[in-house]
C-alpha cells in the first residue's frame, strides 16, 4: 500500500471530525492512527490509511445512526461501503485518494476484537482520553499507552516502517476470539456442512502444491494443508482476515485478505517476502 498525501490525510480527517460533530457521533482514534498522535504528536507520515472507530451500544450509538451518517459521509462526496459481521460494522470510505475505515464494534463479553484478531477490554473506552492533533483534541482509548500495548507490543514506542505485522501477529495468544469463532464455526457445520467452507490451495515457485505446511486464519483456526495443497476453514462471513503460511523462520504473513464462505483461493508461496503483503490471495471463479 502507498503512503498517504499527508496534506489531503490532516484535510479529511478534520471534514470527518467536523461531520461526527455535526452528527453527534463519539469517535476515537485507533490502530496507527492513535499511535502517531500519542507517540510523535501526528500522524505517521508512512501510514496508508485512516483508522477511526466507534462502539456500538456506548454514546447513543446504534445501527441506525451508523447509517443516517453513511448518507450524510456520501452527501459529503466521501465513496462509502458497508462490511458487517458477527464482532463489527465496517464502513470503508474514501475521499481525495484517502482511504478511511471506520469500524464499528460489537461489544462481545465487555470486549471488542480488533483487527486482526485483538481483544481489548471495553473499559478502555467507558471514559476516553484526549490527543492534540492538527490543533484540536481527539478522543483515545485510555489509557492509550495500554491500548497500544496490546495492539503493537511492548515495543510500540520505537517507529517501524516495516515487519510490524511480525510483532501484531506473535502478540496474538489463542484468544476467546478462537473460541468464539470456534462456536461460529459448530453452528456453521451444522446448518451449512459446506456452504461456509473456504478453501486455500497453497502453490510453490512452480505451481505444484504443497502438502502439510500449516495454514493459520488469524482468530478462526489453524490447518494443515492436504496432499492437494488445500487448508479449509469455516467463516461466517466475509470479512479482511490476517494469515499466516508456515512457521518458524519459513512463516509468511499475509497482512490483510478477504475471505468469504464458500470461497476458494490460490496463495503462490513467496519466500523472499515474508511479511508485509496484502492481497496476494487470488481467487478462483
Amino acid at each position: 500500500m502507498r503512503s498517504m498525501n499527508m496534506r489531503e490525510a490532516e484535510t479529511v480527517l478534520l471534514q470527518i471530525r467536523q461531520l461526527m460533530k455535526d452528527l453527534n457521533i463519539i469517535f476515537f482514534l485507533r490502530h496507527g492512527t492513535c499511535l502517531g498522535p500519542v507517540r510523535d504528536g501526528e500522524l505517521i507520515p508512512w501510514d496508508d490509511d485512516i483508522d477511526i472507530g466507534s462502539i456500538i451500544g456506548m454514546n447513543n450509538l446504534d445501527e441506525e445512526t451508523i447509517y443516517t451518517a453513511v448518507t450524510a459521509f456520501r452527501t459529503a462526496g466521501f465513496e462509502v461501503n458497508i462490511l458487517e459481521t458477527n464482532f463489527h460494522i465496517g464502513i470503508e470510505m474514501s475521499k481525495s485518494g484517502i482511504p478511511i475505515d471506520w469500524t464499528c464494534y460489537r461489544i462481545i463479553e465487555n470486549n471488542i476484537f480488533q483487527y486482526p484478531g485483538i481483544k481489548i477490554p471495553v473499559h478502555l473506552y467507558e471514559n476516553l482520553d484526549t490527543v492534540c492533533l492538527l490543533e484540536e483534541h481527539f478522543f483515545v482509548p485510555n489509557p492509550p499507552e495500554e491500548y497500544l500495548t496490546l495492539k503493537y507490543g511492548p515495543e510500540w514506542r520505537v517507529p517501524k516502517k516495516s515487519n510490524f505485522e511480525d510483532d501484531i501477529i506473535d502478540s496474538i495468544s489463542e484468544s476467546e476470539i478462537i473460541e468464539m469463532s470456534g462456536k461460529f464455526s459448530r453452528i456453521l457445520k451444522f446448518l451449512f456442512p459446506y456452504k461456509n467452507i473456504a478453501r486455500v490451495q497453497i502453490l510453490n515457485a512452480d505451481m505444484k502444491p504443497i502438502k502439510n505446511i500449516e495454514v493459520t486464519v488469524v482468530g478462526i483456526g489453524r490447518q494443515t494443508t492436504d496432499k492437494r495443497g488445500y487448508a479449509k476453514f469455516y467463516l461466517a462471513n466475509e470479512d479482511y482476515y490476517a494469515m499466516t503460511v508456515g512457521n518458524g523462520k519459513e512463516r509468511e504473513i499475509l497482512y490483510e485478505e478477504i475471505l468469504k464462505p464458500g470461497g476458494k483461493y490460490l496463495y503462490f508461496q513467496d519466500l523472499n517476502q515474508r511479511s508485509g503483503r496484502m492481497h496476494a490471495l487470488k481467487e478462483e471463479i
